[in-house]
């Protein structure tokens, strides 16, 4: 059974990967500046779940708001 915070861990293992050399050339390239439109639509798209969708949708957005976070965390 995993333990509580392996997906977390999974997570910032697979960002170091892809921008890591060797790793992603697109990922490597990002800067936090060419990054904040992925981060602005994330941040809207969690807000919409909030107030219209499902607990699956509001997941399902947090998951990707947490990868921006992670990927800004990264570089």
């Amino acid at each position: 059974m995993p333990e509580s915070g392996d997906g977390v861990i999974e997570l910032i293992a697979v960002m170091d990967r892809l921008r890591s050399p060797g790793g992603c050339p697109w990922d490597a390239r990002q800067t936090h500046r060419s990054l904040v439109e992925y981060l602005l639509e994330e941040a809207y798209e969690t807000v919409e779940a909030i107030e219209s969708g499902t607990r699956d949708d509001l997941r399902e957005e947090l998951g990707d708001l947490l990868l921006q976070v992670v990927f800004h965390s990264r570089i």
